[in-house]
């Protein structure tokens, strides 16, 4: 350990020290003993004296160098939480490697398709079949429905009006009835409409009946 060698240098140091009167120190006839106490005595006590501090030393060096051992093993906190929110707050409608969920619910609009936690999905009809034409700035503010696979039909969804397409940006986008589906960034949560019937980017914005048909009514 670093204790070891921080130990053994200083107790090196410690007996290297120049005694007065041994070699390299002052000459034998410099040394001023207490009158009556004999050399050997006034050596010792003075080596002893010496000693302490050196001990000492040695101590705060080891405890420093455990204390330093033992940085860096505790806890290590972070990572990133997420939600089922992307830029902007906007909800992605899945986790990012799930598969998303068509279903549909009954509101003053009538039956309409939601994902599988109950966010409305919308199509736009600038769109073609099966090509999206909203992408950029576009996308912020509608953020298509992503799948990892195949989407799950709910309840009275038909499954087979279901299908996918690869966006330019290399996502798959969830289709009903051939229209590329998105949700609306001003929608904060579930049983919300606010992006029906709006006028953005060139084209309105509809919400989508179980049928496959757009639902044109606006919101009251």
């Amino acid at each position: 350990m670093n204790v070891w060698f921080i130990t053994k240098g200083l107790l090196l140091n410690d007996h290297a020290a120049v005694m007065p009167g041994e070699p390299g120190g002052r000459p034998a006839d410099q040394r001023r003993d207490a009158p009556g106490r004999p050399e050997s005595q006034s050596r010792s006590t003075r080596a002893g004296s010496m000693h302490r501090p050196v001990v000492a030393l040695i101590a705060l060096a080891a405890a420093g160098a455990l204390a330093a051992g033992c940085g860096g093993n505790g806890p290590s906190y972070g990572g990133s939480g997420g939600g089922p929110y992307g830029s902007g707050g906007a909800p992605t409608g899945t986790a990012p490697s799930g598969v998303a969920t068509v279903a549909a619910t009954s509101t003053k609009l009538g039956q309409i398709l939601v994902d599988g936690n109950g966010r409305t999905l919308y199509l736009f009809q600038k769109d073609q079949p099966d090509q999206s034409a909203c992408a950029g700035g576009c996308a912020s503010a509608w953020p298509p429905d992503q799948s990892s696979g195949t989407p799950k039909a709910g309840s009275p969804v038909q499954a087979s009006l279901l299908g996918t397409i690869k966006r330019s940006d290399g996502t798959t986008q969830v289709t009903y009835n051939h229209h590329p589906l998105y949700y609306y960034s001003g929608d904060s949560g579930a049983g919300q409409q606010n992006g029906q019937g709006l006028n953005a980017f060139d084209a309105l914005w509809y919400v989508v009946a179980p049928s496959g048909e757009t639902v044109t009514s606006a919101t009251s």
